[in-house]
This record gives structure tokens, sequence and C-alpha cells, in this order.
């Protein structure tokens, strides 16, 4: 799910960004349950054909941004490439992060768009900052997990749909500063 409506509001925002869908104890090879076709619809999305595949150090090095539901998903990341870890969040921490920076005076000058630069150079010079910033944030909260719906009612993968969606959009409207 997460994948599908991160590439649809990244469309929808005009964001050039790659978003590619991995699991750390994914089922290879399995399409997307009904279940999320259903709870992605009623929010809006329209689910495309999906085939799961396991996370590998090779994805990892190619990324920019890790985001993962859980936190035991964020240290799976973690022991797989260790350097991963400095640019891997939960899709939580990484909207809580990018609502902060959006928020505090200090820091949205240096997260707008330069005059000269590029919408991607944009993108990969403030996903580099943020991710020199993650320490910032002040929380008295522990990130939310994501919870696996899979094997759970149709109301637990609306819940979940309606989580990913909130968090998702704080971090494209961040990404569309």
């Amino acid at each position: 799910m997460a994948e599908q409506m991160l590439i649809q509001k990244a469309e929808k925002n005009k964001l050039p960004i790659k978003v590619v869908s991995a699991g750390v104890m994914a089922m290879t090879g399995d399409p997307m349950t009904p279940q999320s076709a259903d709870a992605m619809t009623k929010r809006g999305f329209t689910p495309t054909k999906h085939i799961s595949q396991d996370l590998n150090p090779k994805l990892l090095e190619e990324a920019d941004l890790v985001l993962t539901a859980t936190l035991d998903h964020r240290s799976e990341i973690a022991r797989m490439l260790p350097k991963a870890s400095k640019y891997s969040f939960t899709i939580d921490e990484f909207a809580r992060l990018t609502s902060f920076l959006r928020a505090d005076p200090e820091f949205q000058e240096e997260f707008k768009k330069k005059p000269k630069e590029t919408r991607d150079q944009y993108l990969k010079r403030a996903m580099h900052e943020a991710v020199l910033l993650r320490g910032m944030v002040p929380t008295n909260l522990d990130p939310k997990d994501v919870i696996d719906p899979y094997g759970e009612s149709i109301e637990v993968y609306n819940q979940v749909a309606e989580h990913i969606d909130v968090m998702l959009e704080i971090i494209v409207e961040w990404m569309s500063a």
C-alpha cells in the first residue's frame, strides 16, 4: 500500500522520485491483497499491479531514503547494510522529522528550493540535510509502527491505509516545498 500511495502522491505533486517496495519478510512473488486494494480505493488511490520482493543490499545501496513500517524493519536494514541506518526511518519518524523541519523557523529557509536548483537537486540536498538533523526533533513519544494488517479484518486494513496516508501526506508536502 505505502509504495503505491507514495507513488501516486509524488506524481500528483510532480516530484521526481523513484519509489521501490521491498520487504524484510516479504512473501516474494505475491500480489497485493484484495483488502489492501480495497483500503486504498476507499482513500482515493488507484491500486495497480504489485508483486512483492525481498529487500536486498543492492536496493539499499541505491536508495537515498528508506522508509520502513516498523522499528524492527529499520533494525533489520541496519543489520543487512549498516551504512543504510543513516538514511533509514520508519514512516512515522520521517513524517515527524519533516513536520518539525517545516514548522521550525530556524529550518524553513534552509529547506526551500533555491532559485537555480532543479527539483531533483533540491530533493537530494533536502534529504541529505534532513538525515543529518534527525536527532533535532523534540519528542516525548516513541515512533508509531505501521501495523501489518495481513490476516486481519478490513477495518484494520482501512486503519492502516489511513495511518500511511496521513504520514505520507506530511512527507510529500515537505518534499514539495
